[in-house]
């Protein structure tokens, strides 16, 4: 994991609760819910995103939001039956890997406890509820172009 500052950004999408869960723990479904929002699909186009995704969860004290969409540098206006939530300037730990797209749509009882071990052996401070850090946020943000994904895990707010 890298350890690296970066800039405000927002994610624009949809959010759903854990109940929303399939029996293996993904939320493939959700996701393809927002794939076909027409309104989403425009939003892509008109930001020149198509080929990009991300999905993103918010921790709280005792649960957590998971989010699917697509990461943008700035401000935007949230289009029609989506939202979007401004994610801080911070510092955080990063991985990038190469090819392995299909870790995007992995189980989070898989992905999240590899990537806090990761931070961890990083050296950066890891809560054991994320949920109580100032910055409770995992996203990980997909490129379709390069086959690369790029997952962050928000350490502390700049």
């Amino acid at each position: 994991m890298l350890k690296k500052e970066i800039k405000q950004m927002t994610f624009v999408g949809k959010v759903f609760a854990p109940s929303m869960m399939d029996a293996q723990r993904t939320y493939i479904e959700a996701n393809s819910e927002v794939e076909a929002d027409e309104g989403f699909k425009q939003f892509l186009a008109g930001k020149q995103l198509e080929n990009k995704r991300a999905s993103m969860v918010v921790f709280g004290p005792e649960s957590f939001m998971y989010w699917y969409g697509v990461l943008v540098k700035g401000e935007v206006e949230s289009p029609a039956g989506l939202m979007k939530y401004q994610l801080p300037a911070a510092e955080v730990a990063e991985d990038t890997i190469d090819g392995q797209i299909s870790n995007f749509s992995m189980p989070l009882n898989f992905v999240i406890p590899e990537v806090m071990k990761k931070v961890g052996d990083s050296g950066m401070q890891v809560y054991e509820n994320p949920g109580d850090s100032e910055v409770p946020y995992f996203v990980q943000a997909l490129d379709l172009d390069t086959k690369k994904l790029t997952q962050i895990w928000y350490e502390s707010a700049k």
